[in-house]
């Protein structure tokens, strides 16, 4: 679906809205009306697109591929995906799906704050959706603390259970899906930056915007170094979660054991004493204390034993 969407200075955004894939009367209305080319569209249409940076020289052409997350979050592994903006002849073209649609939002927000004329008025739309996307991966990564942060708390308290093992599993995914996207798409405003400082003339930007780009890979390199300390300390809460279990575990196997040696004691005393044989004592009435003295004694030894070999 595409909607024409009019910005400030007779720039225009198309909005193209896919439920799975490209339609294609879609992409044949983008090729033969607005002269976009077939392998940009089919980097915008990939929902497995790894984040990039291009530019067609020939039809002057730029796109950007950037991860973002997603409205509904069923599982980790679709908790952040790809959309495609492509920049031509002032013509802004966002490429979207129902659950990452709302960059839209950011867009026309963009127009809507920039007041008066902007040379580059188009890239400095992006830079700001840019900087809202940003924003958006640093509340779920506070979020993700928090929880983390909860998490740990019950660990403290010994109360790690079946249920939490797998949470610190969903967020140690989810945090690698979001570092990953964060990485990408740091790479690509990293490359707009080197480009639009050199003296490459494919991409001018004004000084102000170029202030603008400048912050925006500033905050995402912030939000890189966050979101790589967050998995950092995931991954060491996850470990040391384990290692509770585990020394819990020993230490229940330590006490059955314990439990398993002292009891089998009175068993081999009245099972001496319980043989059809003539044993010491065995004929006096008193034989009965005599078998419960030696299996107190029996245990103490053992107990003892135990707790030497335990202090070594």
């Amino acid at each position: 679906m595409i909607k024409f969407e009019q910005l400030k200075q007779n720039l225009s955004l198309i909005d193209i809205q896919s439920e799975t894939s490209l339609q294609d009367e879609d992409r044949t209305k983008l090729i033969e009306q607005y002269n976009l080319t077939n392998e940009f569209l089919d980097y915008a249409d990939d929902e497995n697109e790894r984040a990039r940076l291009e530019f067609d020289e020939d039809h002057q052409i730029w796109l950007v591929v950037y991860y973002v997350q997603t409205e509904i979050k069923s599982s980790a592994s679709k908790s952040t995906r790809p959309i495609a903006i492509i920049i031509k002849d002032g013509q802004l073209f966002l490429f979207t799906n129902k659950y990452t649609h709302y960059v839209k939002d950011y867009l026309m927000n963009a127009d809507s704050h920039f007041q008066g004329e902007i040379e580059d008025r188009l890239w400095a739309l992006i830079f700001y959706a840019f900087d809202r996307i940003s924003d958006d991966y640093s509340d779920t990564i506070n979020d993700i603390n928090n929880h983390r942060n909860r998490m740990q708390d019950r660990i403290e308290k010994r109360r790690t259970s079946y249920k939490q093992i797998i949470s610190l599993a969903n967020l140690q995914d989810t945090m690698i899906y979001i570092s990953t996207a964060i990485n990408n798409d740091y790479s690509v405003i990293k490359q707009i930056d080197i480009i639009a400082n050199s003296k490459a003339e494919t991409v001018d930007l004004t000084d102000k915007t170029k202030e603008r780009l400048h912050d925006s890979v500033v905050e995402i390199e912030q939000l890189k170094d966050e979101s790589d300390l967050s998995s950092d300390i995931i991954d060491r809460v996850s470990n040391t979660s384990n290692n509770i279990l585990d020394n819990q575990m020993n230490n229940t196997m330590k006490i059955l054991t314990i439990y398993t040696i002292v009891l089998s004691v009175p068993t081999i005393i009245s099972g001496f004493y319980g043989m059809n044989m003539p044993l010491p004592v065995a004929d006096q009435k008193w034989s009965w204390i005599f078998s419960i003295v030696v299996t107190i004694a029996m245990i103490i030894f053992v107990l003892w034993d135990l707790h030497r070999r335990n202090s070594l």
